[in-house]
């Protein structure tokens, strides 16, 4: 009888490989408080993931270095989602999941890690219940002593996206490889 000592998660990484990639527009302090509104409103256009950038605080107070800084903000409606996380890569990965980009007064409500190298757990098995509203992930790996920030595709398409959907946030850590099955976070809801 054969078992797996330390069992990972199921996590199908191949349709991640190979994927397009394109710097990202961010969005600026009006779309982003746009958006915001939008969703306490109850507005399902407003639900998806966008590319923010942040100020340099925020990466330097969470020690995150690199070409690809940014964040991206995520708004889903209030109603409970669900955030599942799963990784294959070499690099350690970590995931933030912030309420604010404010540095002065925001709340890291998760800061996922990968437990080693290799290993497709990336925050609980099953994920983890949120309130619905506005977050901000930034997607990063481990380098040395401290964290390089891992470029994102945003799949906005996943789910469907609107009152009963979701979408995902996909991160790669090398430049020279499109291998966006590194850092995955989806984040969805029942209409």
């Amino acid at each position: 009888m054969a078992f797996l000592r330390f069992a990972v998660p199921s996590y199908d990484f191949q349709p991640f490989k190979g994927l397009s990639w394109a710097a990202p527009t961010y969005l600026g302090s009006d779309d982003i408080e746009r958006l915001a509104d939008a969703q306490a409103s109850g507005d399902a256009s407003a639900y998806g993931c966008y590319p923010v950038m942040p100020g340099k605080d925020i990466f330097a107070k969470f020690d995150i270095r690199g070409d690809h800084c940014h964040a991206v903000m995520c708004v889903t409606p209030s109603t409970t989602v669900h955030l599942l996380g799963r990784s294959y890569a070499w690099w350690n990965q970590r995931a933030l999941i912030l309420d604010s980009l404010a540095t002065e007064s925001l709340n890291v409500v998760h800061d996922w890690r990968t437990p080693r190298p290799m290993n497709n757990r990336f925050g609980p098995d099953d994920g983890v219940e949120l309130a619905g509203g506005v977050y901000f992930i930034i997607s990063s790996h481990m380098y040395d002593d401290h964290w390089i920030a891992n470029r994102t595709i945003l799949d906005n398409e996943w789910g469907g996206g609107d009152a009963a959907g979701g979408f995902r946030v996909l991160g790669a850590s090398k430049d020279e490889a499109d291998e966006f099955c590194e850092c995955n976070l989806s984040i969805s809801w029942n209409g």
